[in-house]
C-alpha cells in the first residue's frame, strides 16, 4: 500500500479469475498477501476453487466476500449463501462477521493466521448490514501480531538427518521463496 499510496483495485471480469489472480499476486510478490473482493452469493462459491488451490500449496490469499443482511442470512433469499460453511474444508479461517466493531479485529486475526505456520487462505463473509455500518476506530489497538513459525526440535532434525544418511537415493524439496 505504501507503494501505490494506498490500495491498488485492479477489476477482473469474472470473480473465480480475480480469486487466482490473488494467489498469483501472492506467489509473485514475497511478502504481500493477495486480497480478492466478490459480491454475495454465487461470486463466494466461484472463489472456492482458488481458495482450494492456495490451501494445497499452502499459499496465503484473503478472500472478502458480501453477503445478505444479517436479518435474512440462512433463509430462503437472493443471493444468501453460506460461503462461511462451504470454504471452511478449504481454508485456515472461514468466518462470516455478524458485528462490525468485529471487523478490525478479524481482519488482524486473518492476516496473522494466513502467514503463522503453515501458510493459507481465509475467507471473510460480511453481511451487508455490516459492510455500510459505521464504528469507532483505534488504529493503536491493532498493531499487527507476529506471525507464529514453527521451528523443528532437535530430535526432529536428528531423526530427519539419520533418514538422510539412510537413503539410498536423497532428494530435499525445500522452500518456495526466500521469506
Amino acid at each position: 500500500m505504501r507503494k501505490h499510496g494506498g490500495i491498488r483495485h485492479i477489476l477482473a471480469r469474472h470473480v473465480e479469475g480475480a480469486s487466482h489472480m490473488a494467489e498469483g499476486y501472492t506467489r509473485a510478490t514475497a511478502g504481500n498477501i493477495g486480497v480478492c473482493l466478490g459480491t454475495s452469493g454465487p461470486a463466494g462459491t466461484d472463489m472456492i476453487t482458488a481458495l482450494y488451490s492456495a490451501s494445497a500449496d499452502s499459499i496465503p490469499i484473503l478472500c472478502i466476500t458480501g453477503q445478505a443482511p444479517r436479518a435474512r442470512l440462512h433463509k430462503e433469499d437472493f443471493q444468501a449463501v453460506d460461503i462461511e460453511s462451504i470454504a471452511k474444508p478449504v481454508t485456515k479461517m472461514a468466518v462470516t462477521v455478524r458485528e462490525a466493531a468485529l471487523v478490525p479485529g478479524v481482519l488482524q486475526q486473518a492476516f496473522h493466521l494466513m502467514r503463522s505456520g503453515r501458510p493459507g487462505p481465509v475467507l471473510i463473509d460480511l453481511p451487508y448490514d455490516v459492510q455500510v455500518a459505521e464504528i469507532e476506530f483505534d488504529p493503536e489497538l491493532y498493531a499487527p501480531l507476529p506471525a507464529y513459525k514453527p521451528v523443528a526440535t532437535r530430535p526432529q532434525i536428528e531423526r530427519a538427518l539419520a533418514m538422510l544418511l539412510m537413503a539410498e537415493r536423497p532428494v530435499i524439496v525445500a522452500g518456495r521463496r526466500g521469506d
